[in-house]
């Protein structure tokens, strides 16, 4: 693989030989879950910690022109609710929530870049609505009109025509001969439970936007606007998230801050999981991530979110509990304890299929960054368990 830097982002030639080289030395035992290529509008390079810190020093520089296009965007989005209200449809704008986080932070905004792939970060800027019923999609539709009218129209992403036939999409003969070429629709998911009847509603263009609910039970519509005088190669992306309401808000803040943030580091693994063979450790590693993964799902996620739809959406006050029992919690440390005993041979298999000396040192230098990983993952969890069994219902958001 070709490693290049475009000239856009001036990084100097040492950090793009290291990066360079870091990608083609990679050891066996090294994964590839940081060593994603970039999609075609960008370029190739590897997690290497000074790419990361060139990205984060880019957002920073970013952040007073971001502020401001965000208290615009405010600004809009608040005219816009007041509007809609007036003509019969339930919205609310809450600017103090908004504005405790208008701008991803930098270092999450690297982050997402060396995750995905790509330069471009789609919820740099983001803001929330709410709609007390979002499964009207009349709403929707008054809610594009009048972004529309103030310049705001919806962006572009690309989706693959397999995963389009899952919406409902029709191809053409062309395009059944190659159901991985990608097609280019608006960006808009409308991720709600039992809505396909709606989607008459919808104009031509937006009837593949209705996905799913996440695995957790989130639900929510999930927009980006552009400028229509932005012409831009990358212009900049304004995210919307509709959700129910201010309990919905809170949940999500708190699942993302205590859930998902820390299980989604697993994806930070140096271990190569690549082997999933039935029976072959890398598979029962990925099986135990997977175990802890609808442990928190279902014990945590899936109430939470529905507590908080009730008492929003319903006004039901009454919610379903929280709760790890001992015999939970020994679940919990079993899981990680297997899921530390196999990684740890997938490291051990790793250096007896290697005699380069360079190749053995950085799977040690890796091992111990996993097994510290697993560690600080295991621990945040522990303490997203006392958080949301003692503090949640009290808990207010920074």
């Amino acid at each position: 693989m070709v490693i290049s830097i475009t000239p856009k982002f001036n990084i100097n030639n040492n950090i793009n030989n290291n990066v360079q080289r870091a990608y083609q030395s990679k050891p066996s035992g090294i994964s590839n879950t940081n060593l994603k290529p970039l999609a075609k509008d960008s370029v190739s390079f590897t997690s290497s910690a000074k790419v990361k810190d060139f990205f984060v020093a880019q957002a920073e520089a970013e952040i007073p022109r971001m502020t401001r296009l965000s208290a615009v965007y405010f600004d809009v989005l608040e005219s816009v609710a007041t509007i809609l209200n007036k003509k019969g449809f339930s919205f609310a704008f809450d600017r103090v929530y908004c504005e405790k986080s208008p701008v991803k932070a930098p270092d999450k905004q690297a982050s997402k870049v060396m995750r995905s792939g790509t330069f471009k970060v789609p919820d740099k800027l983001r803001a929330t609505l709410y709609c007390s019923n979002p499964y009207d999609l009349d709403a929707l539709n008054a809610l594009l009109a009048e972004m529309k009218i103030r310049g705001y129209i919806l962006d572009k992403t690309e989706m693959s025509i397999k995963d389009l036939l899952k919406r409902g999409f029709k191809p053409t003969e062309k395009e059944t001969k190659n159901l991985d070429q990608k097609k280019i629709i608006p960006d808009l998911d409308i991720r709600l439970e039992d809505i396909s009847e709606e989607v008459t509603k919808l104009p031509k263009e937006l009837r593949y936007s209705i996905g799913k609910p996440q695995k957790s039970g989130y639900e929510d519509w999930q927009m980006r606007f552009v400028r229509n005088y932005d012409k831009s190669r990358t212009p900049v992306s304004y995210e919307l998230i509709v959700l129910f309401g201010p309990e919905y808000s809170k949940a999500k803040h708190f699942e993302s801050k205590y859930i998902y943030g820390n299980l989604r580091q697993f994806g930070e693994l140096h271990a190569n999981l690549s082997d999933q063979a039935i029976g072959s450790h890398a598979q029962k590693a990925s099986r135990y991530i997977s175990l802890i993964e609808q442990m928190f799902r279902g014990k945590v996620s899936e109430k939470l979110f529905m507590n908080a739809k009730n008492k929003d959406l319903y006004d039901i006050t009454d919610t379903v509990p929280i709760a790890f029992s001992k015999d939970d919690m020994k679940i919990f440390d079993g899981y990680f304890a297997g899921l530390k005993d196999r990684i740890k041979s997938v490291y051990q298999i790793a250096k007896k299929e290697t005699a380069n000396d360079a190749e053995k040192k950085q799977l040690l230098k890796d091992q111990r960054s996993d097994r510290n990983l697993i560690e600080n993952i295991q621990e945040n969890l522990r303490e997203s368990i006392r958080f949301f069994t003692t503090d949640y219902k009290k808990a207010s958001i920074d």
